[in-house]
């Protein structure tokens, strides 16, 4: 190699050569060590000038070829991406060498392209421009680090999902918040939030619970604040995180609870004590705060903090892969589920057709209400949010669900509608409703030519029952006669109060005689009601009937309630206590 003080070495001068040291401690090379290396499952070749004499089993295969005959006088830096492939001819040159692996890849004869390190050895022993080169191949890890960001990513869509309020704190800063937390907070931009401190968006009245909600773990209520400067109020939670260099970490969980606290606030301000107990426990907090200091956190900070925050919603939270099976669930979907998945049957089919709508692209977001049998029992009614969760390349590869409870909502709905459309004193429908039901029955008849009969009915003297009972007796007197029509009548029979003690009754697929035996029983029955009056005595009440029946293919409602009350006024000055229809003669 010539002395160090050589001057004909200094048009190289630029390269390094560490070939002196690497042959004082470095292998030595024999022409016989192919046979001793084949067992290697790297790839290892011998090389002159740059061009392959012998290599490996492994190295024939991880070059992409079948046979050491295709490889023996290729050069290896053909095998090379272009960026290494210079780089490669100095190294198998000796023009320069490198004591460490050196990462790159290559390019096979399949095509596959692999990720592989290889080391260059001077093999001097074996001729002056012989190499010895091993490479490792390192494709798989590469794929378990791509594999390990998008479970990342996954967990981090979920949290977006959420419809509370996430931030993720380190050392009391917030270094991250959720969409749904920044609607919460009363703010569009992300920059607005991150940077601040956790004590930024609690009321001052609050900001000294938070390190003993962090030792207790527990859901407690308190006040935070939007960015305008408005308090409201809110149910949190601070979950401590694993340690990592940065400090402290917590997930901090909220959900507004404005609106059921103003339904309360009347009772929060009966308590007088309350201001002097938060003082009291503000001080006991204060107290305990250098010791929740003192508290240190555990490894593997990013995948614990995922999964302990999505644990941590109080809305079930599943992931559906692309066979539809649930590979996360949260533990509110295990308290109403169990660990298993859902029992067939027990969500609608809207959930199998939602699913196969975000899996194949159709649609990016979905949506369904349904009723749900829950693992404990009872009934729920539920609102289920969906969206597609996408791979790198946008494709849809997995479903993403939260589930609501609107079982409370529903309730309301139900009722308001009940009360919209029935008497509230009989039960039966109200005016309004009556027309509208009565309205699409006549149609009906009209086209399918099918029978159809109204029957309008009114107590007699009902004006002295009130005058001489009271209004509590008439009352009753009203709920009795619904309640005989009830037992009377078929189901499909539509009965409505028009008004006072004046009830109309329509009666599909029912001719004009059906319709005066169906008045008759009913007469009868109501004739047989007696009500116990205070003073122990009873009262009897008879009722006056008139019947209608459709006239030609032009009859409309008010046509036939017009011809059923003119029937109803003959059967009053007929002596009451009857039924009359038009044509027929005699009751």
């Amino acid at each position: 190699m010539g002395n160090k003080g050589d001057t004909s070495m200094e048009p190289i001068a630029t390269i390094i050569d560490l070939a002196i040291e690497r042959r004082k401690r470095g292998p030595r090379f024999d022409g016989g060590m192919m046979q001793i290396l084949e067992v290697s499952r790297d790839l290892i070749c011998l090389c002159r000038a740059g061009a392959i004499t012998a290599i490996n089993g492994a190295g024939v295969r991880m070059l992409g070829g079948k046979s050491t005959e295709e490889m023996i006088g290729r050069r290896l830096a053909e095998f090379l991406i272009p960026e290494y492939g210079q780089v490669m001819d100095l190294f198998m040159s000796g023009m320069a060498s490198e004591d460490r692996a050196i990462p790159t890849r290559i390019i096979g004869l399949d095509r596959k392209t692999r990720d592989v390190e290889l080391q260059v050895f001077r093999a001097r022993e074996i001729a002056a421009d012989a190499t010895v080169v091993t490479g490792r191949d390192t494709s798989r890890e590469g794929k378990l680090a791509g594999s390990a960001h998008q479970s990342d990513t996954r967990f981090h869509l979920l949290v977006e999902n959420s419809v509370n309020l996430v931030c993720h704190v380190v050392a009391g800063t917030i270094r991250y918040v959720n969409k749904a937390g920044l609607d919460l907070l009363g703010t569009a931009e992300l920059e607005q939030v991150v940077g601040l401190r956790l004590e930024d968006i609690v009321h001052a009245d609050y900001a000294a619970l938070i390190d003993e909600i962090v030792r207790e773990d527990a859901v407690v209520p308190m006040r935070l604040m939007h960015r305008d400067g408005t308090a409201f109020d809110a149910l949190v939670r601070a979950t401590p995180l694993p340690s990592s260099a940065m400090g402290q970490e917590l997930m901090f969980e909220a959900r507004d609870i404005t609106s059921h606290n103003r339904a309360v606030s009347a009772l929060r301000r009966a308590n007088e004590t309350l201001e002097m107990r938060v003082a009291a426990r503000t001080r006991e907090l204060a107290e305990q705060r250098l010791r929740a200091e003192e508290m240190t956190l555990v490894a593997d900070a990013s995948r614990r903090f995922s999964e302990s925050l999505i644990d941590t919603i109080p809305s079930p939270v599943w992931f559906k892969d692309a066979l539809g099976r649930i590979q996360t669930r949260n533990r509110a979907f295990r308290n109403l589920f169990g660990d298993g998945d859902p029992a067939p049957g027990l969500l609608p089919l809207e959930d199998a057709v939602t699913d196969a709508e975000l899996l194949s692209g159709a649609c990016a977001e979905a949506s369904y209400e349904a009723s749900i049998l829950p693992r404990g029992g009872g009934r729920l009614d539920v609102l289920v949010l969906k969206s597609a969760f996408l791979d790198e390349e946008s494709r849809p590869v997995g479903v993403i669900g939260v589930l609501t409870d609107i079982t409370d909502r529903k309730a309301m709905e139900r009722e308001l509608r009940r009360l919209a459309t029935t008497d509230s004193l009989t039960g039966v429908f109200n005016r309004r409703h009556f027309l509208a039901a009565a309205a699409t029955e006549v149609e009906r008849a009209h086209r399918y030519g099918s029978p159809l009969s109204v029957l309008m009915l009114d107590v007699d003297y009902f004006k002295r029952i009130n005058d001489t009972h009271g209004h509590a007796i008439g009352d009753e007197a009203l709920r009795r006669l619904a309640e005989c029509m009830r037992q009377t009548l078929r189901d499909i029979d539509i009965v409505g109060r028009l008004g006072g003690e004046e009830f109309a009754v329509l009666l599909p697929e029912t001719n004009r005689d059906g319709a005066l035996i169906t008045a008759e029983r009913l007469r009868l029955l109501i004739n047989q009601t007696q009500i116990t009056l205070p003073d122990g005595q009873t009262l009897e009440m008879t009722v006056s009937i008139g019947v209608a029946v459709p006239k030609g293919a032009e009859s409309s409602v008010e046509t036939l309630l017009a011809q059923a009350d003119r029937a109803l006024y003959t059967a009053k000055m007929q002596g009451r206590n009857q039924v009359f229809a038009e044509g027929v003669d005699g009751n």
